[in-house]
């Protein structure tokens, strides 16, 4: 990846993060700080990083009750703790971003987009079950978009 593609998202994630923690924030800006979770869970499991899984699945449940709150006051913010455990997944994935190949993020970002499609709601949850393997020609494949094929 290039140092200037991974800056300009770096550069996204920390705004939406301090946008958020000023209450300033919206339904877009949570959703886009918990694609960067699970971004950087995924490039995490590529082998760049080794946060405990508890870290995402910590942040993951945080970003679900600031939108639940924001649902009904229609302030979407995170508090300071949240923030400070968000700026220490951030870290990790500016990490990635420098140190991982473009094909690395773009199969991250394949995996999340097929989670978005597919009934699991979480990768990192209690319950979650992989459900990615490597096909034939080398590019993961969720098991699912397997049985419908």
């Amino acid at each position: 990846m290039t140092r200037r593609a991974a800056s300009d998202i770096s550069l996204a994630n920390h705004l939406a993060l301090a946008v958020c923690r000023k209450g300033q924030g919206n339904a877009h800006l949570i959703s886009e700080l918990n694609r960067a979770v699970y971004l950087t869970y995924y490039l995490q499991e590529a082998g760049f990083g080794n946060a405990s899984v508890d870290l995402y699945r910590r942040a993951e449940a945080a970003l679900d009750q600031a939108a639940g709150r924001a649902q009904c006051d229609g302030v979407w913010q995170v508090s300071a703790e949240v923030a400070s455990m968000l700026e220490e997944i951030l870290a990790i994935h500016d990490q990635q971003l420098t140190a991982a190949a473009t094909r690395h993020v773009i199969g991250a970002k394949a995996r999340f987009a097929r989670l978005n499609r597919s009934n699991h709601r979480s990768p990192v949850s209690q319950d979650a079950r992989p459900t990615d393997r490597r096909d034939d020609s080398g590019f993961n494949v969720s098991a699912t978009a397997n049985r419908l094929q």
